[in-house]
């Protein structure tokens, strides 16, 4: 099963690489890639700290404290798993490199992306901002991939960490785990 992913995530980061890639997508996907560095995570709960309104502080409480446990298990497992970076793996592989550090698995931009995406749709009740905060968490899971710096399997547990602790924070603060 391993060598099957393996296998994909080669083929997919390869194919992005070679039939995808425009200079219009690069400045696109190096804009997107952004919406998941911890810069913007820690822009937007700062924000809303000081934004007035409970419902904002209590977003940010959540965001903050799910960022935080998502942080930590993204850098225990890079530092047990050490994946190398697909350019550091794949040959010929013409790679932009923003926002790396050494390792590879999980994506960390994606794990805050979806940390916020996941917090956003647990405590709005509008879905039209919950489906726009997922759609830009794609993006940035997409522009990891584009961008050379992220196999698909990354970006996957990225995600599924940061909707994961954004759950866990969420019940925890209603008081049900």
């Amino acid at each position: 099963m391993i060598q099957k992913i393996t296998e994909f995530d080669k083929a997919a980061v390869l194919y992005i690489n070679n039939k995808l890639r425009t200079r219009l997508l690069d400045y696109f996907f190096i804009g997107a890639t952004y919406l998941g560095s911890d810069v913007f995570a820690l822009g937007v709960i700062l924000g809303l700290f000081f934004f007035p309104g409970r419902n904002f502080n209590s977003f940010a409480a959540a965001a903050a404290l799910s960022l935080f446990f998502t942080s930590i298990t993204v850098g225990v497992v890079k530092f047990f798993i050490k994946r190398k970076r697909p350019f550091e793996k794949l040959i010929n592989l013409n790679s932009i490199k923003i926002g790396v550090d050494q390792f590879s698995f999980p994506s960390g931009h994606t794990a805050a992306a979806f940390t916020l995406a996941a917090t956003v749709a647990l405590l709005t009740s509008n879905s039209l901002i919950s489906i726009i905060y997922y759609m830009l968490a794609t993006l940035v899971a997409m522009s990891r991939v584009y961008l050379g710096v992220h196999y698909p399997s990354d970006v996957a547990a990225g995600a599924f960490v940061g909707t994961s602790y954004a759950v866990v924070v969420h019940f925890m603060m209603l008081g049900r785990v």
